[in-house]
């Protein structure tokens, strides 16, 4: 008998899809888009109908295993879920009686975006007073650059981009990150609108642009602050909404004044004749659509980007919305009181907090030392920055790690105690879009494969069978929906929770048609920034971080950055390419500067580590930049067991400028023929 479900997409996109599931036989056969969810229009990413090889795949967990060999090999014997939840709960107790609470630290981030299993750890962690996780790892540095700027205003909804006359896509690829808001960009070109990209290299988005502006990494904020001083020097601002709708534009205007346009030039990669262009036609573009990604802000300079573009469109105006106008980063649609998800009343005290880029910190060097490491709903091995101490961490024999897995990651390998993990076919849960203004509850579509428990049952199975015994601990998942359903923002007016909780979709309040998000009482921009706080009081020009530093430089000649790979979401998806370790972009100038042929394996390494990939020779990347797309797994090598590891063996645990963000597109490494290497 052939069924069909609705379900929503649970990986970290914009996009949130709403999907339709066809069982067979209580098989998912296949997946598609929801023709009535309005921003999916039935169609879905290439990657999602791949989803049903993943439910099915040799790497699926489908039952509780303990390790039996060395750490990272991956042999384990399987064992049933009584004595896996006794083994859990009595080295947790152990660890936190001999070395106090903080001796744990819960690992977790947005491999599951259902607001329930996400945070379904953290009542119990609060309760066993553990130590705590900053989760930064995306889009903190974004989200404290917007906030400084726009304070808790939301994005522009993004259907009103089909009526515009110009999109500037900046530093995001839509094509692979974002593929529903192409519908909006294919809807204004075809009444003639154009397509502006503003990034390091020629992504698939950019090939399909009108016109493309090459940044430097990094250089976001120096382009907009340049684009801006061109404005402002030729009085091209929008001085209605500067007037009503904004305050400290003067201080503003006055730094551009001052601002040396050699300075910019230097620090965007972008002339002032061309910055002088793009003021020129944005002042004689009205009806423009900012879409900002979250990439453009993972260097040193990340916060102050968002900033700098966020106050550039507020001298357009793009912020009082109207036809076809409208900035949009996040949508911030639906805002959920997260206390009812996390529960930080149960925490008897206040307990360190470890930033999540510094795990190669935490399991190394920090004192007093992390002792057991609970990992759920995250790859780390994989997309933590640093690899190659994360590794020699989960390596280290003292620390019992616990990892609640869908199948076999790199991570997983080094799991003491590893644990099956439901997939969102097989969860109940609640989804928000950060890229539409749509929300919708999802019933499980099949029943669990195997022996696996969603995050929500292993917590709550864990807590009550360790003696905790409040009543979070005893609610149903749909129960704690309900309850955050109750307390959220952005919800319609005589909004039916119980019609939700049954399926149907929810259409923000926050949402304006036509874009207006600032004016009718619900704020105003801030060019100069009242919140108090190290960070400079308005948009400005900055210092980099590695890629400023000449002692590196002299050694590690070229600068990396890793964006997404069309097939992977971060390294989702990592064993349908058990063999494939992804390409670098390289510069025919560098390639022949380097010898170095086109298919040809190079070594990537700096002080942090090494991987390998083959080179592809092309003009797509700039010079002196090395473009590696996706968080591929990594690939044993020869007389290797364990291979050289991913990407991330090369970035940093240095932190953006605000939000205590990740700096992964600001990484300095040295090239080298792997066969030269050898010699």
């Amino acid at each position: 008998m052939k069924l069909q479900k609705r379900t929503i997409c649970p990986l970290d996109c914009p996009d949130s899809c709403g999907m339709i599931a066809t069982v067979e036989d209580g098989r998912i056969t296949a997946l598609q888009g929801d023709k009535g969810h309005p921003y999916t229009n039935g169609f879905i990413c290439r990657k999602m109908r791949r989803y049903p090889e993943r439910l099915s795949s040799a790497e699926r967990l489908l039952y509780p295993q303990q390790r039996v060999g060395k750490k990272g090999a991956g042999l384990f014997r399987r064992i049933g879920w009584a004595e896996a939840l006794d083994i859990l709960a009595a080295r947790l107790e152990e660890t936190r009686q001999q070395y106090g609470g903080e001796a744990i630290l819960p690992y977790s981030y947005a491999g599951n975006m259902g607001a329930v299993n996400r945070f379904a750890g953290y009542p119990l962690f609060h309760r066993l007073g553990a130590s705590q996780l900053d989760q930064t790892i995306c889009s903190a540095a974004s989200g404290a650059g917007w906030q400084k700027q726009c304070g808790d205003l939301p994005g522009c909804p993004p259907e009103n981009a089909a009526d515009a006359e110009l999109i500037v896509a900046w530093g995001i690829n839509i094509k692979v990150t974002n593929v529903h808001f192409w519908q909006y960009v294919a809807a204004a070109r075809k009444n003639g609108a154009r397509l502006l990209c503003i990034d390091p290299y020629r992504n698939q988005t950019v090939k399909s642009a009108d016109s493309f502006l090459q940044v430097k990494p990094g250089g976001d904020s120096a382009l907009a602050l340049g684009v801006m001083k061109s404005l402002v020097e030729r009085d091209m601002v929008d001085h209605q909404f500067i007037e009503y709708e904004s305050t400290g534009f003067a201080q503003q205007a006055a730094y551009l004044h001052g601002m040396a346009w050699e300075h910019v030039v230097q620090q965007s990669g972008v002339s002032k004749k061309q910055m002088d262009e793009f003021a020129t036609l944005l002042a004689q573009s009205p009806r423009t659509f900012f879409r900002l990604g979250i990439g453009l802000s993972r260097n040193s300079r990340g916060g102050m980007a968002v900033r700098a573009i966020s106050s550039l469109a507020a001298c357009l105006g793009l912020f009082a919305g109207g036809k076809g106008r409208g900035v949009l980063l996040s949508s911030g649609a639906f805002k959920g009181d997260k206390a009812r998800l996390t529960y930080p009343s149960l925490a008897g005290h206040v307990t360190r907090t470890v930033n999540m880029i510094h795990l190669g910190h935490a399991l190394t060097t920090l004192e007093p030392p992390v002792k057991a490491l609970v990992v759920y709903n995250s790859n780390p091995l994989s997309v933590n920055p640093d690899g190659a101490m994360v590794r020699r961490g989960l390596a280290r024999d003292d620390l019992f790690t616990v990892v609640h897995e869908q199948v076999m990651t790199p991570t997983a390998r080094y799991a003491d105690l590893l644990l099956p993990a439901t997939t969102f076919l097989e969860n109940l849960d609640i989804y928000t879009g950060y890229g539409h203004f749509y929300l919708g509850v999802a019933q499980p579509a099949i029943e669990p494969m195997g022996e696996a428990w969603s995050n929500f049952k292993l917590f709550q199975s864990l807590a009550l069978k360790m003696g905790f015994d409040e009543p979070p601990f005893h609610q149903s998942c749909a129960d704690r929906i309900v309850d955050y359903l109750d307390g959220m923002q952005g919800l319609p007016d005589q909004c039916d929770v119980q019609r939700v909780l049954a399926g149907e979709l929810v259409h923000s309040q926050n949402s304006f048609a036509d874009g207006r998000v600032m004016t009718g009482g619900r704020g105003r921009f801030h060019f100069l920034s009242s919140d108090p706080g190290p960070e400079p009081t308005m948009a400005c020009l900055t210092a980099a971080g590695e890629f400023a530093d000449p002692d590196l430089l002299s050694r590690f000649p070229f600068q990396l950055i890793t964006p997404p790979h069309p097939d992977l979401l971060n390294s989702t998806f990592g064993e349908l390419y058990p063999d494939t370790c992804g390409t670098v972009l390289l510069h025919p100038e560098d390639a022949a500067a380097w010898n170095i042929h086109n298919g040809e394996e190079v070594v990537l390494q700096n002080s942090r580590g090494k991987t390998i990939r083959p080179a592809r020779i092309t003009a797509d990347t700039q010079q002196g930049v090395l473009v590696a797309e996706g968080i591929f797994w990594s690939v044993a090598q020869p007389g290797q067991e364990e291979g050289l590891g991913g990407i991330n063996n090369l970035t940093s645990q240095k932190l953006t400028d605000m939000g205590g963000g990740a700096t992964f597109h600001e990484s300095l490494v040295s090239l080298t023929a792997k066969e030269r290497e050898k010699r």
